[in-house]
């Protein structure tokens, strides 16, 4: 299931000051770091400048049914504040290929890599699921999901063709039943699992805009992708369903945690 087409009604519309320019970076909160805390997690302040530096994949690593995948992914439960929004719910692993109307083969890949292309990436299995929390400025949406690779080394290149691509793709559009324009940034923050990275996006649908933070972790050949949609850059909620979504995957399948140790 492709992440980045989901959701496209449901997500919160960003401040009126958003504009069609590369102007949508500063009025998400630009480059101070600017963040919408919830209930979910204490917001960060400022973007912490810890960089991410990839572990080798563990070679006797297998690859989870959609079934341990299920058990695996977070409740609304686990994380106090969140909510349930079933109607981003989903499964199955992205078979189609993104292809990028603007910025070249290197957005292209940025968004192939985020939603963990199974041609590329040897995507197996797929859940996702669709929260919403509420923020100190209005509603957060939160889209989690964990895909299951044939290899620890296909859930590895995730990682690293999305840090890549991220730096080398400042503005992108792409077609997802209308035209999106996405202004990236890649930040460096703390390493989360066995490997991770971050971006940050405006994203601007027709004249609607929000601000968007984007996590991918790896766990052994799991790839945890994260989405916080809100009216600012939300990092805070973002490392906290991170955090407790890597600790129930290893918790709930101790293969994961043995091939991520």
């Amino acid at each position: 299931m492709d992440l980045l087409r989901a959701g496209r009604t449901g997500r919160v519309v960003c401040v009126a000051a958003f504009v069609l320019s590369v102007g949508a970076l500063s009025a998400c909160g630009g480059g101070s770091g600017g963040s919408s805390g919830s209930s979910a997690g204490t917001a960060r302040t400022s973007e912490p400048s810890v960089s991410a530096s990839s572990a080798a994949p563990a070679a006797h690593a297998k690859p989870l049914t959609e079934g341990r995948l299920k058990a695996a992914v977070i409740t609304a439960a686990d994380v106090p504040g969140l909510r349930a929004d079933t109607s981003e719910d989903g499964s199955g692993a992205e078979t189609q290929r993104i292809t990028a109307t603007s910025g070249g083969p290197v957005c292209t890949e940025f968004l192939n890599a985020m939603s963990a292309y199974a041609g590329t990436y040897g995507s197996s299995a797929a859940v996702v699921r669709g929260f919403t929390v509420q923020g100190s400025k209005g509603p957060v949406s939160i889209l989690v999901s964990l895909v299951s690779h044939t290899s620890a080394a296909g859930a590895q290149r995730v990682i690293g063709d999305a840090r890549k691509s991220a730096k080398g793709c400042a503005h992108l559009t792409y077609d997802n039943g209308g035209s999106t324009r996405m202004n990236l940034a890649p930040l460096s923050l703390p390493v989360m699992g066995d490997d991770s990275t971050v971006t940050r996006a405006g994203v601007i649908i027709g004249k609607r805009g929000f601000c968007m933070v984007m996590g991918l972790v790896r766990v052994g050949t799991v790839s945890l992708n994260v989405m916080v949609s809100s009216d600012g850059y939300d990092y805070g909620d973002l490392q906290t369903v991170a955090k407790v979504s890597v600790g129930k995957l290893k918790k709930v399948d101790p293969q994961v945690a043995s091939a991520a140790s």
